[in-house]
């Protein structure tokens, strides 16, 4: 029954690690940016999960530890990424806006 769930443990993490190749790949793709940013939400859920598994398999408590302290830092770390992405967004609106006020401008 041990050896099943070895496997059972191992598979798993291969395919997390298969899921989180395919996040990579999005997230180096794109084409937007929030794509971007979802792909870098799930490579660090999908990692928190990959040390959950992990943690069973060896039998190691610890690792739980850690893997709360990951997936805080991942979390601030998309938090992080999202407040600058919308602070660059709203520039280039206001950006936008000015440049139409002007171009209305010249045309009157």
């Amino acid at each position: 029954m041990e050896t099943a769930y070895s496997v059972l443990y191992i598979g798993a993490m291969i395919g997390f690690a298969i899921c989180i190749f395919c996040c990579l790949i999005r997230a180096v793709k794109g084409p937007r940016t929030m794509d971007r940013i979802l792909a870098i939400n799930m490579i660090g859920t999908l990692s928190v999960i990959i040390i959950a598994v992990l943690s069973l398999y060896l039998e190691e408590s610890f690792l739980l530890d850690v893997d709360l302290i990951y997936a805080m830092l991942s979390f601030l770390a998309v938090v992080v990424l999202t407040k600058v992405y919308m602070g660059v967004h709203r520039e280039e609106e206001i950006t936008e806006q000015k440049q139409n006020e002007q171009e209305k401008e010249e045309t009157e």
